[in-house]
């Protein structure tokens, strides 16, 4: 049954091409990095259920919408690390409608976060139970040569709209995994491409994982792609580049975008993307939302309840955009209770690490909370600095701090102002201050931080972290489980009033 059900499903997705009208038009419904199938803020922004609401609403006047899906949906997120990412193509499975039914214009590419679990088979079984189909131009399985294509993914998938072929490739930017690897990005979207040509497509779609700036030399480099479908880079973006559009939606589907595609029989493609805001005033479908509410309550007997471990007297902001862009009370927190327990001058965290992806209004802090936050195990460690290698930490810290990335640093013990300076950011050493006082380049100051930047820093551009540089832990006795600490400070205080308090400054 399910094999005649993809069947009617593709007849009813699929035109003939030999009957192509003089112009077609589609919509493309994006989404890319979202790991919470419940939404953000309570559940007041983004989520699943409005997802299907906003198809629904894009498919109401006849036509034909591609649903796609830019990478990271399996993992990282509290409820896939306890339910193995189950979750997620549930519900997947329902945004058409019928979670039964193949979905053939649903259509998914992997992200680095897919291969985040160590064992492959839950990969392999997440893939086996979709009721849509997922792309993979440039990554293979390893097993243990890396020359064998996953099990139910496809390396280019062409369909029919109206009579007009689509060609779509899923590309992940370079990456080495003990079972898996993608392969040179340009290379095989070249090849995929020149492919899908052949075969008579007359749009080409590249749903990519990888940088903006990656993408927009990408589309520099190879010729033939229409549309750019990008995720990885978690907050809104849009770039173009040769007439060709490349956007990246908010993570968890906070934002998504939607496309109007306009193919004429001859010429250049139309597309005009625009970013569409999934808040409260967007209705959540029923049955989406039932089923989310279901797979609520399974994390909540896997962690045995969900605890309040204290108060928070203001809002402790851990939506991406902010830990990984300024400063926040969460980071402020997070990083005072860090110095306080390894007994130092500064405390540095990188917002990378705070991986909960939303804030938590005032009132309680919970079980829940602190299992975001603390998505991965670190331990806190300590470490001394010069001032000039303080600076030189702080300039790298905020060096892409309008793209989201996980470098940016969350601080304590000291203020800093950055400003723009040659298509990047930097901080000069007069807007530093430690402890009250003017930086000194020349003295030394000791820095609490969390062992995956102490050991792992060098890949986000800290080379002071690199095997043959990395400063010598001290304070050896005082290092402890992060999350442990944190939640042991929460209780003691029963209230917390940490707030923004001008520690990082853009000028």
């Amino acid at each position: 049954m399910k094999h005649v059900a993809l069947a009617l499903a593709l007849i009813a997705f699929t035109g003939c091409a030999s009957m192509a009208p003089p112009t077609t038009r589609f919509k493309i419904l994006q989404i890319n990095d979202v790991y919470k199938i419940e939404g953000l803020e309570n559940g007041q922004s983004g989520g699943m259920a409005r997802v299907r609401t906003l198809r629904k609403q894009l498919e109401s006047d006849g036509t034909a919408v591609l649903v796609l899906h830019a990478g990271d949906l399996l993992f990282p997120s509290v409820m896939s690390k306890y339910l193995e990412a189950r979750q997620m193509t549930d519900v997947m499975n329902l945004l058409d409608g019928d979670e039964e039914a193949f979905d053939p214009a649903l259509i998914v590419t992997p992200g680095n976060h897919e291969l985040d679990a160590k064992d492959p088979d839950i990969l392999l079984r997440r893939v086996q139970e979709s009721q849509f189909p997922w792309v993979s131009t440039n990554t293979v399985r390893c097993n243990p040569v890396c020359d064998q294509r996953f099990a139910g993914m496809q390396e280019t998938i062409l369909r029919d709209v109206d009579g007009t072929r689509i060609g779509i490739i899923g590309l992940l930017y370079p990456l080495k995994k003990s079972y898996a690897q993608s392969t040179d990005v340009k290379a095989a979207a070249r090849a995929a491409a020149e492919n899908l040509r052949s075969q008579g497509a007359r749009v080409v779609i590249a749903l990519t994982h990888e940088d903006m700036g990656e993408d927009e030399a990408l589309v520099k480099e190879v010729p033939g792609i229409d549309i750019v479908v990008g995720g990885h880079d978690h907050l809104f973006m849009q770039s173009r580049i040769n007439g060709t559009w490349i956007t990246k939606a908010d993570a968890d589907a906070k934002s998504v975008i939607v496309w109007d595609v306009t193919v004429p029989r001859t010429g250049a493609v139309r597309t005009a993307p625009l970013r569409v805001v999934l808040d409260s005033t967007i209705a959540k479908d029923a049955a989406v939302d039932a089923r989310v509410q279901q797979w609520m309550q399974t994390l909540e007997e896997k962690l045995g309840g969900n605890e309040t471990i204290g108060i928070t007297k203001n809002l402790l902001e851990g939506v991406e955009p902010a830990v990984r862009g300024r400063e926040t009370a969460l980071g402020n927190l997070l990083t005072d209770i860090m110095r306080e327990q390894m007994q130092t001058d500064i405390g540095l965290l990188n917002g990378g690490s705070i991986r909960i992806n939303d804030n938590i209004p005032p009132g309680p802090i919970t079980r829940y909370d602190m299992e975001g936050i603390f998505y991965y195990t670190n331990a806190l460690v300590a470490f001394p600095l010069t001032g000039q290698q303080l600076l030189d930490v702080l300039r790298n810290g905020v060096s892409r701090a309008d793209a989201g990335d996980g470098r940016f640093l969350q601080v304590s013990g000291i203020r800093f102002a950055y400003r723009a300076a040659n298509g990047t950011f930097t901080v000069d050493p007069a807007d530093v201050e430690v402890g009250g006082k003017p930086l000194d380049l020349s003295a030394i100051y000791t820095v609490a931080s969390i062992d995956y930047m102490y050991l792992n820093g060098a890949d986000d551009g800290y080379t002071l972290f690199s095997d043959a540089t990395r400063p010598a832990s001290i304070n050896r006795s005082l290092e402890a489980d992060f999350r442990k600490t944190v939640e042991n400070a929460i209780r003691t205080r029963g209230t917390v009033d940490v707030d923004i308090e001008g520690r990082i400054v853009r000028k």
